[in-house]
């Protein structure tokens, strides 16, 4: 699929403050080939792939805890992405957004206004965090209604900031058609 410029032509807001966006693309879906080496043992791997670059002066706002971000590849052809600021007062950030790219690599920008998103389960890292570890995610307009799990609950990276980023499985409905498909799930700030 051709690049997609997510946001406003590639400009990504972040919120109402000043200097509080990135440049945003992403490249949603190609094909991957490889050879995954285990010790001796070398295998044979491909797939589809996902680049995404992002690129700013800023990360939050003062009034901002963090973000899940989701990028999922589903078998109807399309591709969804969305991201979720969280406030410190537990609240969205209307500056929530995403983009849904269609089959021919048509994108349509989501505002929050255009997703929900709902934490069905909960996972509680050995290290304290307790991070969301399913998820329903609905797009009114778009008739998509989505259940996001994670492929394992301890995908957590132990870096400076520790942080939950890892793969998911997505089971759910486009137009009362059964949907599915994998993703890839980014939650800061827990």
């Amino acid at each position: 699929k051709p690049v997609v410029l997510n946001g406003e032509a590639g400009l990504s807001r972040k919120s109402a403050g000043e200097g509080n966006a990135s440049y945003y693309y992403a490249i949603t879906r190609f094909e991957t080939r490889g050879i995954l080496r285990v010790g001796d043992t070398v295998h044979d791997v491909s797939g589809l792939s996902w680049l995404d670059r992002e690129w700013s002066t800023s990360v939050l706002a003062d009034d901002q805890q963090g973000w899940d971000w989701f990028a999922l590849h589903l078998d109807d052809g399309s591709d969804l992405m969305v991201y979720q600021l969280r406030r410190d007062d537990g609240t969205v950030d209307p500056f929530s957004s995403g983009t849904l790219t269609d089959t021919d690599g048509h994108a349509r920008t989501l505002s929050a206004k255009d997703f929900t998103l709902e934490v069905k389960d909960v996972w509680r890292s050995p290290r304290g965090a307790r991070y969301p570890s399913r998820w329903r995610l609905v797009l009114p307009d778009e008739a998509i209604d989505l259940d996001i799990r994670p492929v394992l609950a301890d995908q957590e990276l132990i870096v400076s900031i520790p942080y939950w980023e890892g793969a998911v499985d997505v089971r759910g409905t486009r137009d009362g058609r059964d949907l599915a498909g994998r993703g890839y799930v980014e939650l800061v700030g827990y």
